[in-house]
């Protein structure tokens, strides 16, 4: 993994936008002011309810030479850790300055995001793929979970392969992260104690237990299995250390147990909403949360930042793919835009809002119309390798998001508001993991990461043999009972039926709501219509949607030009251009664990062309 330059300083304030006279909307709400965040249990972005009191570790000055931090030497001339003070939180409005978290963005690569709609890649596929796992539910008592038949635990196996006390480690896991962390919550047997309290609660028990807590089904490690999944190489093989067994499986849980534990920095931007879904869904006249947080991240944003960091920069990132209160971190693998068309700010203020004048931004000359379809890799119970047997396309979800962005008269992005079902149904917030744990690092359960990292090298040396696909992998145990942590959204996972845990807004449908893109609904858009579970393949085979007089857009023509960045492009014509979006040789961010410096793979197509599906 290649760690871009982190130009840390002062950390920059957050930026507080001039409140614009008879603009109702205000922009993305952040959780934290610094740059860079530490991941523990203040993280905004674990996968279980938030304390109100807690507040995330910053890093927010200068580390000494004399300090030992466990993330220093993974990435050096990084903060040391301090409690944070509440966010100061301000209006970030796109135009005028930039976004306090693009300019995190822009610190973490070291380059200037682009905001020219005409010029952002219209697609792009990240390879190295991150690898589908377990997000190790709570309920389930994480890692101490037996899925594989009667065999021993992944935690289990790790404490007997190293010479770590069983019993302790495990009931460290489950005191922190498992069963006996939710003594405080109702006693069950079965399932059905738990619905009456309707908050998804699954009864759960430690092993050999008959009795439990209930404890919602979404709480587990898919903050920890997410950056594993994009700067770990996926397992593999199957290793033997000490007389002792790992499948691949095993190690995609002790590895994301690690960095649970681990407290590595991240980058995080938007609001994580930490309300109560029933009370926090009033909308205003124009059919937006009222609530700031539930209404965040805004499509300026995301578009902005999408096809910055994964089009020009070749890196992945994490969503929390609902906006609701529960949270389901997942590792992104791609987008295509499938829509891009143009109008007029009060002909979508008539067409979307119901109203004569645009009535968010007064700055805003164009508007841009636009369907982006996201890929992220969602959970999976299966066992062995899945990216490069080509499996994760069945645990790859795809939807689609309606928007409007505005621009000025130079197509620089200035914001934007959701459409359709998207207002309701959009990324809560966006994060990437700044670098893997240290490799002295020892989690407070008592995991040593290098010892796990051990396992991980030798699952992925070239003369190692997968196990067989049906080697007493969770696919044989599902079918004898629930397996906790697989997902249920992909065709052909290895789940028969509902698997407990998986997260219900997993869909590998196009669209996150029954207001589908293209209905009759007034509020939504037409978009292209796609059934492949991965990103679109290279290729201009449709017409480029309509574009206003004037616009720098490439007409309906099939041939490629290389030219410049920054070159003007001129709307007639029967030729597209590919922009180079970073010169060659730029240091990129990987998706996967690979070095050196590579150009971001960007596969370019006229600007407002929808992508062959």
């Amino acid at each position: 993994m290649v760690h871009w330059p982190l130009v840390y300083g002062v950390a920059a304030a957050v930026y507080a936008g001039h409140q614009v006279q008879a603009v109702p909307i205000e922009d993305d709400k952040s959780d934290v002011s610094a740059e860079v965040v530490i991941m523990n249990d203040g993280f905004p972005g674990i996968g279980t309810y938030l304390s109100r009191k807690s507040h995330p570790t910053e890093v927010s000055s200068p580390i000494s030479s004399a300090v030992t931090n466990p993330i220093q030497a993974a990435v050096p001339g990084l903060y040391e850790s301090a409690p944070a003070q509440p966010a100061v939180i301000g209006r970030r409005r796109l135009e005028g300055t930039k976004s306090h978290d693009m300019m995190k963005l822009e610190k973490f690569f070291g380059l200037d995001l682009e905001t020219d709609i005409t010029i952002l890649p219209t697609r792009c596929q990240l390879d190295p793929i991150p690898w589908p796992g377990s997000y190790w539910p709570t309920y389930a008592d994480s890692i101490n979970y037996r899925w594989n038949k009667n065999q021993p635990s992944p935690a289990e196996k790790y404490a007997n392969a190293f010479g770590h006390d069983a019993t302790a480690l495990m009931d460290k896991i489950s005191s922190m992260n498992g069963v006996d962390k939710h003594t405080h919550r109702k006693r069950c047997s079965h399932k059905r104690d738990c619905e009456a309290l309707k908050d998804s609660s699954e009864c759960g028990k430690r092993y050999g237990k008959k009795t439990g807590h209930c404890i919602p089904n979404w709480f587990g490690l898919c903050h920890a299995w997410a950056p594993a999944a994009i700067l770990e190489p996926e397992p593999r093989c199957v290793v033997e250390h000490n007389g002792t067994r790992f499948e691949p499986y095993d190690i995609k849980a002790l590895i994301t147990m690690a960095y649970h534990g681990s407290k590595i920095p991240t980058i995080f931007t938007g609001s994580r909403f930490n309300g109560n879904d029933k009370t926090s869904n009033i909308t205003d006249e124009y059919g937006r949360f009222t609530d700031e947080r539930r209404r965040d991240i805004s499509p300026g944003f995301f578009h902005i930042a999408a096809t910055n960091i994964m089009g020009r920069f070749n890196s992945s990132f994490v969503i929390d793919h609902t906006a609701g209160n529960e949270v389901w971190n997942q590792p992104v693998r791609g987008y295509e835009i499938v829509r891009l068309a143009w109008t007029t700010p009060d002909a979508a203020a008539k067409r979307y809002f119901k109203v004569d004048k645009y009535p968010f931004n007064d700055a805003a000359t164009k508007i841009a119309v636009v369907t982006t379809r996201l890929y992220w890799v969602v959970e999976s119970g299966e066992n062995g390798p899945l990216c490069s047997t080509g499996r994760v396309d069945k645990f790859t979800t795809k939807v689609d998001y309606d928007y409007i962005l505005e621009t000025d008269e130079t197509y620089q992005i200035l914001g934007g508001e959701w459409l359709s079902g998207s207002k309701a149904n959009h990324i809560d917030f966006i994060w990437i993991p700044a670098s893997k744990p240290a490799p002295t690092t020892v989690t407070a359960f008592g995991m040593v990461y290098s010892e796990i990292e051990q396992l991980v090298s030798e699952s992925i040396r070239p003369d190692c043999k997968s196990p067989p696909a049906k080697n007493s992998s969770a696919v044989d145990h599902q079918s004898q009972g629930e397996a906790p942590g697989a997902s249920t959204a992909s065709s052909g996972s290895a789940a028969n039926g509902p698997t407990p845990g998986a997260s219900s807004n997993n869909s590998t449908s196009s669209s996150e709501s029954d207001d589908l893109p293209g209905s009759a609904s007034d509020d939504s858009p037409e978009s292209a219509s796609g059934e492949s579970s991965r990103p679109a393949p290279a290729g201009n085979t449709t017409q480029p949607a309509p574009a206003p007089a004037g616009t720098p857009a490439a007409s309906a023509g099939n041939t490629t030009e290389t030219v410049p960045a920054g070159t003007p492009v001129t709307s007639a014509g029967n030729t597209t251009r590919t922009v180079p979006a970073v010169p060659a040789g730029t240091p990129a961010a990987s998706a996967g664990n690979t070095t050196g410096t590579q150009p971001a793979k960007v596969v370019a197509a006229p600007i407002g062309t929808p992508p062959a599906s």
